[in-house]
């Protein structure tokens, strides 16, 4: 129905392209003052349509006619193109065995660049040392006496937790390759997974590996071990899995990592009071304060990667999902230290008690949101400390 309608308008020639809101009234019947911020049902139906265009266009037995048309829907627009092919082109997709790379992209593997080699040796290390870190924290999750904090008592009977692990390949892409970070709906769209030059096709999305933070592994098996006390299950799965629709039932979904790693992120960054944000020129992440109280800060900005010790922040923030049918659960810091902080928080009861009864919040009572930002100081990932320094708290009914 969206391609068809895409198709005509094309056709007709009309511009500019057609608006988001356009399309939601004109082919999915919604109201014309609708929320697109809440209803994504456009950008999410023009997704699933790029991947079929993609996966159509792919299709190694797909035959060509002299002169065929291909369609295609660039990301973050709803104005289709249309290329006429040379007879002999290959269908588009993604790269094919490495017999098909040209000479000059089959280099031996020791000539790869210092930024693949960076790449691949963190996540070798990060492998073998999540499976040590698996042995040692099982060994030192509280009992489920303890688990009747929040956020766990917000996740009421859903006996399945969904917790969204960083995507690596997105933060080499775009820290390594075109150094700027990717709109929302050019990650959801994909094309970037073809973009990664030979000498870093191993990290590819397209390789078929799919990379997480070895901070985001460890919080993942904290929070994993911890929910089986609770008799609950941790569904793990990467960002790039991830579907709008899952941030509007009642399952709860937990989101590691900041916007750089976890672009899911920047789906709820203007429903926080305290939220990471980057700036455009450096980069360099920081902590918005959008409702300052008295005494607080506008921001609160980290200290160099140099210094020593390093003054980095991280929030831990329940708020509801998109139709407030359900929750989710920030966890997410200005570092990997920040993020790493935020998760021992999150899964030590005994503090995490202490914090809230500190601040006068019921750690057993209902809220309609929680947001809690810690300052931690670290000198290297196994030495740091963190305090909360701020909070809010909506209670519910």
């Amino acid at each position: 129905m969206l391609l068809r309608y895409l198709v005509e308008h094309a056709l007709d020639g009309a511009e500019p392209p057609p608006k988001e809101r356009t399309i939601g009234v004109e082919v999915f019947g919604r109201d014309a003052a609708y929320d697109t911020g809440r209803d994504a049902i456009v950008r999410v139906s023009a997704n699933g349509v790029r991947k079929r265009l993609l996966a159509h266009y792919a299709d190694a037995d797909l035959t060509r006619a002299p002169g065929s048309v291909q369609i295609c829907l660039p990301a973050g627009s709803y104005l289709l193109e249309f290329h006429t092919l040379p007879p002999e082109t290959a269908p588009a997709g993604p790269p094919g065995p490495r017999a098909s790379l040209p000479a000059s992209a089959r280099r031996a593997w020791w000539r790869w660049p210092a930024p693949a080699w960076t790449a691949i040796a963190a996540l070798a290390v990060a492998c073998g040392a999540l499976a040590w870190y698996n042995h040692r924290l099982l060994t030192r999750v509280p009992p489920a006496p303890g688990m009747d904090l929040l956020p766990w008592s917000q996740f009421g009977s859903q006996k399945t937790v969904r917790v969204a692990l960083t995507d690596v390949n997105y933060t080499i892409y775009t820290n390594i390759v075109i150094k700027r970070a990717l709109t929302f709906d050019e990650y959801l769209g994909e094309q970037w997974t073809g973009n990664f030059g030979p000498d870093l096709h191993s990290v590819s999305p397209r390789s078929g590996n799919q990379y997480t933070s070895f901070v985001s592994a460890v919080a993942a098996s904290r929070v994993s071990a911890m929910l089986e006390t609770t008799g609950r299950t941790a569904l793990l799965t990467p960002a790039r899995k991830l579907l709008m629709e899952q941030f509007k039932g009642e399952q709860p979904v937990i989101l590691l990592g900041s916007a750089t790693a976890n672009p899911w992120a920047e789906v709820f960054r203007e429903s926080l009071t305290f939220a990471i944000e980057i700036e455009p020129v450096t980069r360099l992440q920081y902590v918005a304060n959008h409702a300052p109280l008295s005494g607080e800060p506008p921001r609160w900005q980290p200290t160099p990667a140099a210094a020593s010790p390093r003054a980095d922040y991280a929030i831990l923030s329940l708020i509801p999902n998109l139709t407030g049918k359900g929750w989710v659960l920030l966890v997410a810091g200005t570092s990997a230290e920040g993020t790493g902080a935020a998760s021992e928080l999150l899964t030590d009861p005994s503090r995490l008690r202490a914090e809230l009864l500190a601040r006068g919040i019921n750690p057993i009572g209902r809220v309609q949101r929680l947001e809690l930002l810690l300052r931690v100081q670290s000198q290297g990932m196994d030495a740091r400390r963190y305090q909360v320094i701020a909070s809010r708290v909506a209670r519910g009914s």
